[in-house]
Parts: structure tokens; C-alpha cells; sequence
């Protein structure tokens, strides 16, 4: 052996950092992500992935199928860009220039990680806070459009079927709720399909005298404190600012940070704002659901198709130029979709 080949072979054998490297140990599939069947066969390997086939349905498959990690190539970028995500709001073209990667590959990465964020699910106790928050609906993006809206909102004056309601609602414990409910004016049916069910005896709810969220208090007997909009308070801790400035600090977001969201993608942001709020309270490990959850994925596969059942079931407004999909569902007998989502 060489002198040079000597060095070299003693140069690694005393690399400590090698030495206590803990082997990463690749999981074990346990069903078939299409089928849902148990039995499944190694299949060998491609670029070091371990393949598998399955004799129900004999497609073949990895660990990575049907999860946001699906079609990630470039796996460290994407880690990076994760964490990048919850460190502050970025336009798409600065995240791609700190990356290091395409505005449309940034874009696909964004939209994959906002479908996997969880809804907090919160359950409201002691006096609890609610409004509804207008965005102007906003077709961003779609191609084709005959009449599409020019920049500056809209000559439309107070509430009509261009505004899209985001309800808020947040208690003193840090509870709160982001969803977006109606395009139009929303009603007690509507208030109810998104939040009933999550308040404890013991709430009172605070809002302005909107007629539907008192009809959603007194069918949910739940105690209710109203006021003027123009009075801002009902006297004491009976109030809104809170949730007002939740929404005046998302709105800042949406409309100025970020350039504008499209409809589409507004339950997204609503809930990557939810869960940035709670980061700020060290709650940063769970602002970011597995990234092997199958439903996650077929959030994103099928975003298009529930934000069309979200306009002709929610709105007055007409589905127009749909968008071709990308991706398919892993689980196609899988058809419910997550909390996330519109619906």
C-alpha cells in the first residue's frame, strides 16, 4: 500500500464524527397505500429505496408514496425550506433566491407543507371571542379568465357575494379557530358547520350584534354578550380586540406581505398564521403535522376538487378555468377530507 493511500486510510479511521454517526434505519412499510392491504412483498431497491409490491392490487410502491415527502428530490432544500417557512412570512421569489430553487418548485413546496399542518382542533372555555373577517374573493392565478379583477379591491360597498368570511374566534386561554366559512353572507347554518360543539359550559361568547352568530349562541345555549360595533366594547372585559387584532395583523399579511392569496389557498394561510401564533408560544413542535400522513397528501392532490365543491356549495360565484391536477390521491377509497380544508 502507498504511502499517500496509508494516510488516507488512517486519516478515516480516526474521524470521530464518523465513528458516532447513529445509523439512520429506513421504517418498514405496513400496508399498501392504495389498497390499504397488509400484504405486501419487498420489491428490491432503486437509488437505495427500499420498493414494495402488493398482491392485492399489484402496484408497486415506497415509504415515501402517497406522503408530502412524494417526489421530493431534493431533500435537504426541502428541509431547509420547512424551517424557513416559520421563520416569517417571504414572498414565493425570496424563498426561492435563499433556497436556491425555482418560484415553481417553491410554490409546490409551500402548498404541500401548508397541507399538512394541522387544525388545532381547539375547544373554547371562559369568555371566548368572535368575528367574521372580509377578504375580497381573488381568483390569483387562474388562467383564462374572460373578467378578471383589476388590482384596488372592488367598487362593491359593505357586505355582498364578492367578500369572502373568515371566522375567528379566540379565547383568553389562547384557544382560537381560523376558518374560512362563506363567500357571501354568512349564516347561523354556517357559523355552526365550523365551530359547534367546541364550547364549554362555562363560556360566554363576545361579538358585535350580528344576527347570526346571536342565532348560533342561543340554539348552542351558549351565553352571549353583544354590542355596537361602533361602542368596540360591551363595557369591562366583554370585548373583541383580540381577535380584531388577530385579523387586522393576518390581513397586513395576506394583502401586503404576501401580495395578495387566492380564495383558493386562503384556508392554507389562515392556517399557517394559527399555527406561527402558537409558535411564539413555544409550541413550535407542533405546528407541523407528519409528513407521512396519507390525508395530508390528498389534501394537496385534490385541493382543486374541494375548492370547486367550496364555491358551488358556499358562494353564488361560478366555477371557472379549472386547473389541471398534478398529482393523484394514494388512497383512492379514501374520499372524507381533513380539517383543514373548506368543507
Amino acid at each position: 500500500m502507498k504511502q499517500q493511500e496509508q494516510e488516507a486510510l488512517l486519516k478515516e479511521l480516526h474521524m470521530p464524527e464518523q465513528i458516532n454517526k447513529p445509523c439512520q434505519v429506513e421504517p418498514v412499510a405496513e400496508s399498501c397505500p392504495y389498497c390499504m392491504s397488509v400484504l405486501i412483498v419487498k420489491n428490491g431497491h432503486r437509488k437505495g429505496t427500499q420498493r414494495y409490491k402488493c398482491k392485492g392490487c399489484y402496484k408497486t410502491f415506497t415509504n415515501d408514496t402517497g406522503t408530502l415527502d412524494q417526489g421530493i428530490h431534493k431533500r435537504d432544500l426541502y428541509e431547509e425550506y420547512k424551517k424557513l417557512m416559520f421563520e416569517g412570512y417571504l414572498p414565493l421569489k425570496k424563498m426561492a433566491e435563499k433556497i436556491g430553487i425555482s418560484i415553481q418548485t417553491a410554490f409546490d413546496w409551500r402548498h404541500k407543507i401548508l397541507c399538512g399542518m394541522k387544525d388545532c382542533g381547539a375547544n373554547f372555555d371562559g369568555i371566548t371571542e368572535i368575528d367574521d373577517v372580509w377578504f375580497l374573493y381573488s381568483q390569483k392565478g387562474r388562467k383564462g379568465l374572460k373578467y378578471s379583477r383589476k388590482r384596488g379591491g372592488s367598487k362593491r360597498q359593505g357586505d355582498n357575494n364578492f367578500q369572502v368570511k373568515l371566522l375567528v374566534t379566540a379565547d383568553r386561554k389562547s384557544h382560537r379557530n381560523l376558518s374560512v366559512a362563506k363567500i357571501g353572507r354568512i349564516t347561523k347554518a354556517d357559523i355552526e358547520r365550523k365551530i359547534a360543539g367546541k364550547f364549554s359550559e362555562a363560556c360566554t361568547l363576545v361579538s358585535d350584534k350580528h344576527r347570526s352568530i346571536a342565532a348560533f349562541a342561543k340554539s348552542q345555549k351558549i351565553e352571549h354578550v353583544s354590542f355596537k360595533s361602533s361602542d368596540h366594547t360591551a363595557g369591562g372585559e366583554y370585548h373583541v380586540q383580540n381577535v380584531n387584532n388577530m385579523a387586522s395583523r393576518l390581513k397586513s399579511i395576506v394583502n401586503h406581505r404576501l401580495r395578495g392569496v387566492s380564495t383558493k389557498y386562503l384556508q392554507s394561510y389562515a392556517n399557517w398564521f394559527e399555527l406561527i401564533e402558537q409558535g411564539k408560544q413555544g409550541q413550535e413542535n407542533k405546528v407541523l403535522k407528519s409528513n407521512s400522513d396519507v390525508q395530508a397528501w390528498n389534501t394537496f392532490a385534490n385541493v382543486e376538487k374541494i375548492y370547486k365543491q367550496f364555491i358551488e356549495k358556499q358562494s353564488v360565484r361560478t366555477y371557472r378555468c379549472p386547473t389541471k391536477q398534478k398529482s393523484k390521491s394514494a388512497r383512492v377509497t379514501q374520499t372524507h377530507h381533513s380539517s383543514n380544508t373548506y368543507l
